[in-house]
């Protein structure tokens, strides 16, 4: 039986408003380990390893705890799954860093995803940190 790549990419996206750990060992579990992410027009990663050190990074340079995705639309034909979605990023304590409206292709080969392309609005994105950085600084004085 073929595997339900909806399912594993909705679950795939589900986990990683659970924990970093468990964001992590979700990208551990469904990323092939030789995936390539591209995250267009800023970032390509072109292993599993890759992915999870910008993920780390993130966590650092951001302080990204969890991301709360927004799964607008998810359809698939054979092993190609493609979705419409708005990633919430967040810090431990639930403030939030950005939103980004982002839709993406995940091609998968079995249960593995082999190839990932996410396309979104980096200067958009980009320009919400430094504001929500600054509102966080305002409300914690």
């Amino acid at each position: 039986m073929e595997p339900d790549v909806e399912h594993i990419a909705t679950e795939f996206f589900r986990r990683w408003a659970v924990s970093f750990d468990e964001l992590c060992a979700s990208f551990e579990e469904v990323m092939a380990p030789d995936c390539r992410w591209e995250q267009r027009p800023m970032l390509v990663t072109n292993t599993r390893a890759q992915a999870l050190r910008f993920l780390r990074i993130s966590r650092r340079a951001l302080g990204l705890a969890t991301i709360e995705v927004e799964l607008r639309y998810l359809s698939s034909v054979g092993d190609v799954v493609l979705t419409e979605r708005i990633d919430h990023l967040l810090r431990k304590d639930g403030t939030l860093i950005t939103s980004a409206p982002v839709a993406g292709v995940l091609e998968f080969d079995g249960r593995h995803v082999v190839a990932w392309r996410e396309h979104f609005n980096a200067i958009g994105f980009a320009g919400q940190i430094p504001r929500n950085m600054l509102l966080r600084r305002r409300l914690s004085t």
